[in-house]
């Protein structure tokens, strides 16, 4: 508590008394006589030191000797009526000292009546918060940096945000500029209301020779433009603003280049005292953090919705834009195009060949003045997908000549390749979904594919074979479902560094009575499209615990299970609390089972999902990401989400030879291990993709090279025989 809160004394004496503890404590102190005009009567001697006045300037003024060009007057007004009014109160003001320097003043006010209740004197007590307050300021201008950046908006807008946030906050009236340069010390861009006038001028003396010199490693102050060397090269820009000082903080990287410059330019004569020093060291840092983490979000959406190999689209960002397609209402065509000559390609150039073939198809398409406003994605390894939207204007879908993309040919490490290619084709509209609209292209490519030379399949009736033989094993999934058909295969995961067994997945398999042996390609569709996967899903979590539950019984060690969950029944309501019933009445601990979601979940509602995963997690159940990479849910929420463990997608271990794939694999594996989760890689099947994810830091493994999926009669076998691979060093 203060000395003087709560006081009440006689009028003998008071003035005195005040007085004396002024001089006693050690912060700035004024008396005021609220008898006398409110005017001040005594101030002790931190107070002359903070504000510059001395005595003579201080008694019989008011406390507006403070006040400056950039003093909130409302605030001030009520400072003002709450001494008049006798009213304790704690606020900050932007005060200036005699000098002109502007500071943060924290004034409390504390009224000091006499026995009767009267209002005798009001003792101003202040202190200057202009360092805790600069430091807020950044603190928010940060968060704002971060939140901008997180949402989307542009680098630029960002970069004028931040000048714009200091010409508000700082002390003297300026104007601000951020220059940034590239690797060479070549302008890039300016920011700030000053940039086309600041764009006019000279580059090399705009950014203060630092290509030639390097001697900007510290804040450049010019007190008197006129009076310095770059009078002339900045003479419109001082004329037009009327500029005198400026000074300019080199912004560097996390390896010490700099890499632009932070200005501030003003219209009266400024020389910075430490604190604004320390200022303007504090912002530089701040834009070099929006630079970094402008780069980063960059390089996450690219590998989030481009094709690493290809430089395309890739189908996670396609299926956004058809689906903003839908949300308008439009219809189009949609066109999947393999190049008949695919695999020829792969075995002659590998697959960098294939890429680049891709590539050059894409481009040729977009080429044509029909396709020019389409969108064109790698559909597969092997195939790219376009889709063409039609204006209300047009009545017929543009028919795709094959001759437009193939009279020239292409071109592999400088030599010729001629191509025939394999279209199928779709409508979308209102009444057919993108979803279908695939499918069905998907079928017409299929029947493509079978043809020789170049040929253009259009979805029909006639291609209904493979829905008549969905529609055969939808008949026979409910006979399956309630004759317990259905049955879990497991396949070991399996330590990279020691060659043990550390768990499994369980893989849902069918065997008919009727069909025979099902392909989980056909099942799982039927079961997805029908809402009946959830049904999949807990006929083989059911027969995992029946047999951890006879492994408990007889007192064998009990491992980890994946479980995969359907987008549909993760979303359940009842999700989590029937899971946990479930594992309860087999007497399981959760430990030993672990949920593995699918990116096609696309967590398109992060929070939902991040309550079921953290409901789990409470529960003791873990929670994995599977097929990581294919799709780009994962990339854009993985830091939100407390997920356990990632599942490297088998389509990037089958590209592990790849340079730019295996980087882009070490990215996914230095990701997991800096959130503390587990990495396990998918279809491992040879010598050389283990020991090279091994290398790489992988932590487990699994594929046909350790095991394939087994049934459980079998997988008790191997763990009585306590089977360790010996791995190659």
């Amino acid at each position: 508590m203060n000395e003087f809160d709560h006081l009440s004394v006689s009028d003998e004496g008071m003035y005195d008394w005040l007085c004396q503890m002024a001089r006693q404590i050690d912060t700035a102190v004024a008396i005021i006589n609220p008898n006398n005009g409110y005017t001040i009567d005594f101030v002790n001697q931190i107070f002359m030191q903070t504000t510059g006045y001395d005595e003579d300037d201080i008694i019989g003024s008011t406390l507006s000797l403070l006040q400056g060009p950039l003093t909130d007057m409302l605030n001030e007004n009520s400072i003002q009526e709450s001494i008049e009014n006798g009213l304790t109160f704690k606020t900050s003001s932007f005060h200036y000292r005699k000098d002109g320097y502007a500071f943060w003043n924290e004034v409390r006010h504390l009224p000091m009546f006499n026995q009767q209740g009267v209002l005798q004197y009001c003792v101003i007590i202040m202190k200057d918060v202009t360092d805790s307050m600069n430091i807020e300021s950044l603190i928010e201008l940060e968060r704002e940096v971060y939140f901008s950046l997180e949402t989307g908006h542009p680098l630029e807008n960002v970069l004028r945000n931040i000048c714009r946030s200091v010409e508000v906050t700082f002390g003297k009236k300026c104007h601000c500029s951020i220059v940034l340069v590239d690797e060479n010390d070549r302008m890039i861009n300016i920011y700030g209301e000053m940039w086309k006038d600041l764009k006019k001028l000279d580059e090399k003396v705009l950014l203060m020779d630092i290509g030639d010199k390097r001697k900007i490693n510290k804040p450049l102050i010019i007190k008197d433009l006129k009076q310095s060397d770059y009078h002339e090269a900045y003479r419109p820009i001082i004329e037009k603003y009327r500029l005198v000082s400026m000074w300019s903080q080199p912004i560097l990287n996390s390896e010490g280049k700099t890499i632009g410059l932070f200005t501030m330019y003003f219209e009266q004569r400024a020389e910075p005292k430490t604190i604004e020093i320390k200022f303007m060291n504090r912002i530089a840092p701040i834009v070099t953090l929006a630079l970094k983490y402008f780069d980063q979000k960059t390089a996450i959406r690219r590998l989030a919705f481009h094709d690493v190999a290809s430089g395309l689209n890739n189908y996670e960002r396609f299926k956004i834009i058809l689906n903003d397609f839908a949300a308008e209402q439009s219809k189009g065509h949609l066109y999947i195009i393999e190049p008949g000559e695919y695999q020829n390609i792969i075995d002659l150039y590998g697959r960098q060949g294939g890429d680049e073939v891709l590539r050059q198809l894409a481009n040729r398409i977009q080429n044509i003045s029909t396709f020019e406003d389409s969108i064109i994605a790698r559909y597969t390894h092997s195939a790219i997908i376009v889709a063409t939207r039609l204006s209300l204007r047009e009545m017929n879908i543009p028919p795709f000549e094959a001759d437009q993309v193939l009279s020239e040919p292409y071109y592999i490490d400088g030599k010729e390749v001629y191509l025939t290619l394999k279209i199928g084709t779709s409508s979308f509209s209102s009444s057919i979904n993108y979803i279908e609209a695939v499918r069905q292209a998907d079928n017409a490519l299929s029947s493509a594919l079978k043809v020789t030379g170049t040929v253009i399949k259009n979805f029909n009736m006639g291609l209904i074979e493979s829905v008549e033989q969905e529609m055969n094993v939808l008949a026979h999934f409910t006979r399956g479902l309630k004759n317990s058909e259905f049955f879990p295969m497991l396949q070991p995961k399996v330590n990279l560094m020691t060659g043990e067994i550390e768990s499994f997945e369980a893989l849902a398999r069918w065997n008919s009575a009727d069909l025979g042996f099902v392909s989980p390609t056909l099942f799982i569709p039927v079961a997805e499209n029908t809402g009946n996967i959830y049904k999949v899903d807990l006929e083989i979590f059911k027969k995992v615990l029946q047999w951890q539950k006879q492994r408990h019984d007889a007192g064998l060690k009990l491992y980890q299970v994946s479980i995969n969950i359907s987008p549909s029944h993760f979303y359940n309501p009842a999700f989590v609390e029937s899971s946990i019933a479930l594992i309860e009445s087999y007497k399981i601990d959760p430990k030993f089972i672990k949920f593995e979601i699918t990116e096609s979940v696309e967590l398109e509602d992060v929070l939902r999902a991040k309550k079921i995963i953290d409901e789990l997690q409470q529960l003791g159940i873990e929670t994995s990401i599977d097929d990581f990479g294919v799709g780009y849910s994962s990339l854009s929420y993985l830091q939100e989400l407390p997920f356990k463990e990632i599942k490297i997608d088998k389509s990037f271990v089958d590209d592990l030879a790849n340079p730019r794939m295996n980087a882009v694999i070490k990215t996914i594996i230095q990701l997991s291990d800096n959130l503390n989760m587990v990495s396990v890689a998918e279809g491992i099947e040879t010598e050389e993709q283990h020991l090279e994810l091994k290398r790489l830091g992988c932590q487990v493994g699994q594929g046909y090279y350790y095991y394939k999926p087994m049934p459980i009669k079998q997988i008790n076998e191997l763990l009585d025989n306590e089977i360790k691979i010996s791995f190659s060093k």
